[in-house]
């Protein structure tokens, strides 16, 4: 057994005992996130979360860094010119009582997504929260009634380069996304 099939079996098995269930009674309905297909020679991708999708939804990220990150995380000690796209699907409601086994709540800065390839913006006042000389380009929206997206661009530099922004495009346009189940219970 890989390790990860060895941490996927044993995340599955802490769901259905805090679910109250055992194997043979439910079978856990796995999300999966988006996936990069193009990445630039050198980046490093973090593309394999998964999660389980419940009556109160679920939520699984992505990464792509043009760097090594730090042990302490991905945003501290982010190198000039260092570049971060980071995607997160989520199907999650502040509703307690919401079943989002088969619906994505609709919220107002997320529209529908009705085309791909993402475009990022060509501008941004955004910055990354706790270092305001990173920029962050930032897109959100509804994609297929699976999930609300949240993606976010972070360039350390605070007027990047052509350049720099073509190969977070074309990160971006590499994107691939899944299809969330939609049922009735889950």
């Amino acid at each position: 057994m890989t390790r990860r099939t060895a941490r996927h079996a044993t995340a599955i098995a802490l769901v259905l005992v805090f679910a109250g269930g055992s194997l043979a009674q439910r079978k856990p309905i796995v999300v999966h996130p988006a996936k990069f297909t193009t990445v630039p020679h050198g980046w490093r991708v973090s593309d394999d979360d998964f999660g389980f999708l419940t009556r109160r939804g679920a939520g699984v990220g992505s990464l792509a860094l043009s760097y090594r990150p730090s042990p302490r995380g991905w945003a501290i000690d982010m190198p000039h010119d260092g570049i971060a796209v980071s995607v997160l699907l989520i199907r999650r409601s502040s509703d307690p009582r919401a079943n989002l086994c088969g619906r994505v709540p609709h919220w107002p800065d997320s529209p529908e997504i009705r085309r791909l390839p993402l475009r990022l913006p060509r501008t941004t006042r955004h910055r990354l929260e706790g270092d305001s000389r990173v920029l962050e380009f930032r897109v959100a929206g509804r994609m297929d009634e699976s999930y609300n997206v949240d993606l976010r661009v972070d360039v350390n530099r605070l007027r990047p380069t052509a350049a720099m922004l073509a190969r977070a495009q074309a990160v971006v346009s590499g994107l691939r996304f899944p299809m969330w189940p939609k049922l009735k219970r889950c």
